[in-house]
């Protein structure tokens, strides 16, 4: 199960192929994003995630499938703002970094 997964995940085929250059360096900016926060709860990591879409000119999509992937290891899971929310500010940051020094 993914929130009790030691670091780093072992991304399977699916979350592996989202991992684009490009979703590369969206991850890397949400994740800067992410770190100001002063509040780490559902609301606020929801309304980072939009604005970081926003920011970006992307479908949210476009940026949750990606993160869905850096934060669970596969393309499937509960909600992504739920994902974060329950992993906390240090899981999640970790884990995007850690796929982004793949």
């Amino acid at each position: 199960m993914f929130l009790i997964a030691e670091r780093p995940l072992a991304l399977d085929k699916k979350a592996e192929s989202l991992i684009t250059e490009e979703a590369r360096a969206v991850l890397m900016r949400l994740a800067d994003r992410l770190e100001t926060l002063d509040q780490w709860n559902g609301d606020t990591v929801e309304a980072a995630v939009r604005a970081a879409a926003e920011a970006e000119d992307l479908k949210l999509g476009k940026i949750a499938q990606p993160l869905r992937a850096a934060l669970t290891g596969t393309t499937v899971s509960p909600g992504i703002f739920d994902v974060l929310d329950v992993l906390g500010r240090e899981q999640s940051i970790g884990r995007i970094r850690d796929v982004l020094s793949d």
